[in-house]
Order: structure tokens, then C-alpha cells, then sequence
């Protein structure tokens, strides 16, 4: 059988995979402090009480997780059962960006004391029965597209729900998974007590795959979208909105290479007079010495947000090429045109924008958040420009017809909101699930 095959691989080549993590520490993508985690092992102990074993991979998993998460300890403290009953979580995830981020949302949200955080362990036999007599987690709920075998059979396997949340399955994962037969799909997939897909198109091509008779398959929408709104400080922004006078910003955010110049373009065309401004938000701020070259060729001396401050009337471009104040930026821009979607990088999640009550303008390269951009354009909070042309006559009319930018604003954060709504009714379907088991 290929699922027991799966298992003997794991313990022969577990030499090479040692050497493996110990080369990954060598490039600094593992921490050697925290290597025993990889195996299963740990020096912490298991908390009181339920727990809640949920996995990310990387970055996007682990807001996904931490949301969820909190919205669980949320309602769980609201029933009263946090005083009798302890009820903590206990996050996975496969990156040190995954477990930096996790640590930074942990502390800001002072949920040091809810949140414990492991490496993943290896899908190894042993190393997951070693994990699971340690933590004796009374649910399991693996993010998006992170399906690892042995984890899901031996957590179900001792009787603990296991959940596939947020879950999406690529063509390229489908080819893969037809490939392998009826009988190795059921006995994995039927460990699995619920999917739920972030749309029906994902729900259905795991329907190609998985018998209805063995799992659930429902759509719950991709819980990323339902990430807490960013920092804003009311103080920069007052002070920000004072300096730029009054004058009408466009923000281009977490841009890429072709996309500043796309943006510049259109503003060059469109702009008549000192009353508008572009602020330019490289998605990596070390490209700022590329984006003052290609501004030159535009004979454009731009601000430095680090170094000049805020632009004056004679500045026409800002390059913001400082950390830590895209939530500031959005607060302050009239128009914000979201990176990632002009060029094929599968754009960046346009809900943090929403959560304040801001819309935006996209290209239409937005696979990796295609079922949130579907549900921001329902809604009516996106304005597809993928051209030079589009992206001025989108800017202009937003400009001249301020009605039309308060019905794009308040569509927007109305697609939030129905999120947030999902968001509950995953964690309710959780918790009930937890009491039950």
C-alpha cells in the first residue's frame, strides 16, 4: 500500500533528511536551537485543559491560523469557560518568517499565555507519534493546502478530530492526486472529518478526488481575508494629511518591478497641477535604489520617506521606503491601487485595505487571492485596470466622482465584514467539534 510505503520512506532516508536540516541551519532557514522540534521533542509542558493543534506552512498560513485561533480563545472566554476550563492553542509552522510573524501577532495581541509555538514536526512515523503523546491535542486543523499524511492518519487514528480549513487544491495538486488510487485516497482523506475549501471551485476539484461518502466538503471562505486591520497610528496620519496639504494621494502598494512604472505612466498622464500626489510602496523596500533610477529616466526627483519626510508642493512622487506603515498609508490614501496583480505574481491580499474601509484598483493577475478578489468584486470594492489607459481613466473617475469612491470604500469593507462572519462560523464549528470529541 502507497500510504504504508509513504512511511518506510521516511525512516530510510531519515539520515539524509538529518543532514538536510542541519544544511538548512547552515543557510540559516532553520534555527539549531530549535531542531528538536523538527523530531517531535520538546522541553515545554502540555498545558491544562483542552487543547487545539493547529498547522501553517509559511507566512499566509500562519495569519490564517493565528486568526482562527483568536477568534476560538474569543469565544470560548465569552461562554464563560475560561476560568473552569483552560482551553489554549498550540500553532506549527514549517518557516522561521512563520514563526517570527506568529511572535510578533502573539505578543501584540498579549496572547503569550493562549499560544504555544512548535516547528512542524517531520511526517515521519515515529516522529509524529512522539509529537502526539506529548500534546494529546483534542483537534487538529491544518491550513489551506498543507495535507501531510501520517500527521492526519495518527491524530485520527487516537480519535482526535482533524479539519482541513481554508483548504485550496491546485490543478498541478489534482493532476497528482488522480494519479493516485481510490483506495490510497480513502484511507487518507476518510481520517479527514471536514474540508472546507475557500470556494466552490476548490471544493469541487476536491470532489474529483475524495467520495462523498468519505469526508465532508463544504466552503468556508479563505480565512487570510479575515486578518485583523493593520496598525494605524492617528498621530502619523494627522500629521501626514497636515503635511501633503490637502492634496490627493494615490498609494501604490506592495508594488513589483514593472508595476511602479505602469503606475507612473498613468499618473503623468492624468495629472494637470500640484494637487495630487503618488506614493510609491515597494512590496521590498531594498528596490528603492531601482525605483529612483527608473523615476530619473522620468526626469522625477522623488521624497524619501525616510530621509526628506513627507513631499512638498514641488514633489510630485514619494517613494515610502520606510517599515511598518501601510496601515498609516492607507488610512491617508485617497485611491490605493494594490501591487502584485499587473505583472504574474498572483497578487497581494486587497483585505487589509477593506478592513478600513478602503477599496481598490487591481490587475487581474490575482491567482493566489483569486477567491478573495471574487468576493471583493461581488461586492463591488475592486476596480480591474490592468493597462496604462485603464489605470488613468480608473484613478480619474474615482477623482471626479466622489460618490462613486465612497460606494467602492464602503463596498469594500462590507466584503471584509462577510468574512469576518465566516470566520465565526468556522471557530463555533470547532468548538463544538472539540466538546464532542
Amino acid at each position: 500500500m502507497m500510504i504504508w510505503s509513504y512511511g518506510k520512506l521516511w525512516t530510510l532516508f531519515s539520515p539524509l533528511v538529518y543532514l538536510w536540516l542541519k544544511w538548512r541551519v547552515i543557510k540559516g532557514k532553520e534555527i539549531a536551537s530549535r531542531l528538536p522540534e523538527r523530531y517531535g521533542r520538546t522541553a515545554l509542558p502540555r498545558p491544562q485543559g483542552q487543547l487545539i493543534w493547529l498547522h501553517a506552512a509559511s507566512v499566509g498560513e500562519t495569519v490564517s491560523a493565528f486568526v482562527l485561533g483568536r477568534k476560538i480563545c474569543e469565544k470560548w472566554d465569552a461562554q464563560g469557560n475560561n476560568s473552569d476550563h483552560h482551553l489554549n492553542l498550540l500553532i506549527t509552522t514549517s518557516t522561521i518568517t512563520a514563526a517570527k510573524m506568529l511572535s510578533s501577532l502573539v505578543t501584540k495581541h498579549s496572547l503569550e499565555n493562549r499560544i504555544i509555538h512548535q516547528m512542524q514536526p517531520l511526517d515521519a512515523p515515529r516522529v509524529i507519534k512522539r509529537f502526539l503523546h506529548h500534546w494529546r491535542p483534542d483537534g487538529l486543523i491544518s491550513m489551506e493546502s498543507d495535507i501531510w499524511p501520517t500527521m492526519i492518519m495518527q491524530t485520527a487514528d487516537r480519535g482526535i478530530p482533524v479539519l482541513l480549513i481554508s483548504a485550496q487544491m491546485s490543478m498541478r495538486s489534482l493532476k497528482r492526486w488522480q494519479r493516485i488510487s481510490s483506495s490510497n485516497r480513502q484511507f487518507l482523506f476518510s481520517a479527514l472529518e471536514r474540508i472546507e475549501a475557500v470556494d466552490e471551485e476548490n471544493a469541487n476539484r476536491f470532489r474529483q478526488i475524495v467520495d462523498p461518502s468519505w469526508t465532508d466538503i463544504e466552503v468556508s471562505g479563505p480565512l487570510k481575508a479575515s486578518a485583523m486591520p493593520p496598525d494605524v497610528d492617528k498621530n502619523i496620519v494627522l500629521e501626514g494629511n497636515a503635511a501633503l496639504n490637502s492634496r490627493f494621494v494615490i498609494l501604490l502598494a506592495s508594488s513589483h518591478p514593472g508595476e511602479d512604472e505602469l503606475v507612473l505612466r498613468a499618473f503623468q498622464a492624468m495629472r494637470q497641477d500640484t494637487s495630487t500626489v503618488l506614493i510609491l510602496t515597494p512590496r521590498h523596500i531594498e528596490r528603492t535604489p531601482q525605483l529612483i533610477n527608473m523615476l530619473e529616466k522620468y526626469d522625477v526627483k522623488p521624497a524619501l520617506l525616510s530621509r526628506d519626510g513627507w513631499p512638498d508642493m514641488q514633489t510630485s512622487v514619494c517613494i515610502a521606503d520606510v517599515m511598518g506603515q501601510m496601515g498609516n498609508l492607507f488610512a491617508m490614501a485617497d485611491v490605493i491601487i494594490m501591487g502584485g496583480g499587473f505583472m504574474p505574481h498572483g497578487g497581494h491580499n486587497p483585505m487589509e485595505p477593506a478592513a478600513l474601509g478602503k477599496g481598490v484598483i487591481s490587475g487581474k493577475n490575482i491567482h493566489k487571492n483569486a477567491a478573495i478578489y471574487a468576493r471583493l468584486d461581488d461586492f463591488g470594492g475592486v476596480i480591474w485596470a490592468d493597462s496604462q489607459v485603464e489605470i488613468e481613466t480608473a484613478i480619474t473617475s474615482l477623482m471626479t466622482a466622489p460618490t462613486r469612491l465612497k460606494h467602492l470604500n464602503s463596498a469594500a469593507f462590507s466584503a471584509y465584514q462577510s468574512f469576518t462572519k465566516q470566520v465565526d462560523e468556522v471557530a463555533d464549528r470547532i468548538l463544538g467539534m472539540v466538546r464532542q470529541s
